[in-house]
């Protein structure tokens, strides 16, 4: 029987209800192989490399969105279909603002969307957040690990090699960072009644031409925010357990 889910192929109980979600499959494989016990490959299918396995006892899902909103959007409506109920982007960005550099650490309270994703799905204006508990648990998580965390706003971009021209006048509008999948995620999750929310290893400065620096700093502070983006999913689990 050919799937119902044209991008993501796999079935309802491959896919676990708490999600962690990479644009790159690199990043993917990377969590599932150092963090999530018995492991296993869901979806291949289109490079959108996805697993499921286990966290401290907890059913745990990793998948590729690839990179921008129309793709991220096509992931998270398919895996919502399958069942998701908890989504966690884990990924990177470029810092607008001097006191924010690589190797530091962004949790989105909104993503602004310069996007087409908002009048796609027929809404006027709209603000894309993250769900609240999913924003408490990161932050909650990242407090634990003692690992210092920004918050505020980013802004989701459309257009990778435009971004460094725009920084600047972001900056002076107090936007943390560009990335490229939070609006589209917290879009989809709002309107599909689910929670959501994300963490963002910064990867660069665009006040000082940097977009992506791949180095141990980096890599480092990716490892970290898998680790809280984890830890968070284990408060969210216990918040939603049976007492």
């Amino acid at each position: 029987m050919p799937h119902r889910h044209i991008h993501l192929k796999c079935d309802p109980e491959d896919v676990a209800k708490y999600v962690l979600l990479s644009g790159d499959p690199g990043r993917s494989k990377l969590i599932a192989g150092k963090f999530l016990k018995g492991s296993r490959v869901i979806n291949e299918f289109r490079g959108l490399l996805s697993y499921t396995g286990q966290y401290e006892g907890i059913d745990v899902s990793v998948v590729t969105t690839g990179m921008g909103c129309p793709s991220a959007a096509i992931v998270v409506e398919e895996l919502i279909d399958m069942g998701a109920r908890h989504l966690i982007r884990v990924g990177t960005c470029g810092a607008t603002q001097e006191g924010i550099h690589p190797g530091d650490l962004i949790i989105p309270t909104g993503a602004v969307p310069l996007t087409g994703i908002i009048s796609e799905y027929d809404l006027k204006v709209f603000t894309p957040v993250p769900n609240y508990s999913v924003l408490k648990a990161l932050a909650d998580a990242a407090q634990e690990s003692a690992v210092s965390a920004e918050m505020g706003l980013v802004a989701t971009s459309d257009a990778f090699y435009s971004e460094m021209a725009h920084g600047k006048w972001w900056a002076q509008r107090n936007i943390l960072a560009f990335e490229m999948e939070c609006a589209a995620i917290f879009t989809v999750a709002y309107l599909r009644k689910v929670a959501a929310g994300a963490i963002l290893a910064v990867t660069g400065n665009l006040l000082n031409e940097e977009q992506v620096i791949e180095n141990e700093i980096t890599m480092a502070a990716i490892e970290t925010e898998c680790r809280i983006a984890l830890k968070a999913i284990a408060f969210l689990s216990a918040l939603h357990s049976p007492r």
